[in-house]
């Protein structure tokens, strides 16, 4: 238990730094509406902030309230998702916002039990929507709490463990100050992101550098700890671009980290003799594996050729539909 005058002096200095040094220019801070919040929490996890803005601006231009989400289509959502990476995020609002507009009119839920019920919704997440739009005493542990947390209680088990982050879900919510939890929020995680970044903190400059057990130990390079996760081994496939008419076959993924985005088909379906008019290799980096992937480009006269389940688009429309991003890029060059 951590004493209620060292709770204080902690939240105190974190919302005194913020005051002077947070961010209150991101887009999503200009409306406290919880559609606009679960847009922007969604699309952070695990992205960067200057990654997410200009896909923010774009998907809220589209989609600006949840009934525009609820009534799309998943192939238009991807569509805009298209280069965000983690498609499951996109596929989770989608299911999310439908339920929204069914079980509750359209209007998000200001309950932890009921948001925490809706996919792609976890414990952090529901916390933020809370803390931040209906102003109640919620604890949230993102990447960048994890950070301040570990570095300033010295914390040097690793934060894969279910235990360690039971016990950093214990501090986050003992620290929560009964006033300004939604500034304290943004505060804390503003903290972590601009100040006691993952490489060289700002230590120097860190309000609560006296009582950090990191910075008086120098861990600050080691903590928070994290096992390592095994490197699966390369991966490859080959992709075939069959062109007609100036149009071309895409089939719907089901599995693995693309499921539910368009690709060319990863077999030959062609029984005939054919001309490759392009060809080459690419590869993309996963964050635990490499695809290395050949693709052909295949002009043919007769859609009838090909006996498989796909649908065919123009050229132009490759940049409004779902695929992975390091397909369509490679699409659009071999458009042009």
């Amino acid at each position: 238990m951590i004493a209620s005058k060292s709770k204080k002096k902690f939240s105190d200095k974190i919302l005194e730094w913020y005051k002077h040094h947070g961010r209150y220019d991101l887009p999503w801070q200009k409306n406290k509406d919880p559609y606009l919040v679960w847009i922007s929490e969604i699309m952070l996890q695990q992205t960067q902030v200057g990654t997410v803005i200009p896909f923010y601006i774009k998907f809220i231009d589209r989609f600006k309230t949840i009934g525009d989400l609820a009534e799309a289509s998943e192939d238009e959502v991807m569509g805009y998702w298209s280069g965000l990476g983690f498609y499951s995020r996109a596929r989770n609002l989608h299911k999310t916002a439908k339920i929204i507009a069914v079980q509750f009119s359209c209007r998000f839920p200001d309950s932890y039990e009921n948001l925490i019920q809706l996919p792609g919704i976890g414990r952090s997440t529901a916390g933020a929507i809370l803390s931040f739009c209906y102003k109640k005493k919620f604890a949230i542990l993102d990447g960048n709490v994890k950070r301040v947390l570990s570095r300033f209680f010295g914390i040097q088990e690793s934060i894969n463990l279910t235990k360690t982050e039971k016990h950093l879900w214990d501090i986050s919510e003992q620290l929560l100050p009964d006033n300004d939890i939604d500034i304290y929020t943004q505060a804390i995680m503003d903290f972590g992101a601009t100040l006691c970044t993952p490489k060289k903190p700002q230590c120097h400059s860190c309000p609560v550098n006296q009582t950090c057990i990191a910075k008086k130990n120098n861990l600050t390079g080691t903590i928070p700890l994290k096992n390592k996760t095994k490197t699966q081994a390369d991966r490859s496939t080959e992709f075939y671009i069959y062109e007609c008419n100036k149009q071309i076959l895409l089939v719907k993924n089901r599995k693995g980290v693309w499921n539910g985005l368009w690709l060319p088909p990863q077999q030959n379906y062609l029984s005939k003799k054919y001309i490759i008019h392009k060809q080459g290799e690419r590869q993309c980096v996963f964050s635990h594996y490499r695809l290395k992937y050949k693709y052909f480009l295949i002009k043919i006269t007769n859609k009838k050729d090909l006996m498989v389940d796909g649908l065919w688009f123009d050229w132009k429309e490759i940049s409004d539909l779902g695929l992975p991003a390091p397909i369509k890029s490679l699409m659009i060059n071999l458009s042009n």
